[in-house]
């Protein structure tokens, strides 16, 4: 479902992306690196929303495969 609501929205601002102001185009930029890391990493909801709020909301940016292998390193079955 999360899924879904990502793609729908990713395809519904992408014709604004062209125009858009360059802030604008960074958090569609962040809306595509969290689609991609759904797509690429089954995350719990809640890690899900710890980097949503970092990369989306607070337009910070988060190098999805370090923070993977990070959390993989870091857990005690060494998988996310």
């Amino acid at each position: 479902m999360r899924d879904k609501k990502l793609s729908q929205l990713m395809n519904s601002q992408h014709n604004v992306l062209v125009s858009a102001p360059l802030a604008t185009r960074e958090l569609k930029q962040s809306i595509r690196d969290m689609i991609r890391l759904q797509t690429n990493y089954q995350l719990s909801d809640e890690l899900f929303w710890e980097v949503f709020n970092t990369r989306v909301l607070l337009n910070q940016d988060v190098n999805v495969d370090a923070f993977i292998r990070e959390l993989q390193h870091s857990s005690p079955h060494g998988q996310a």
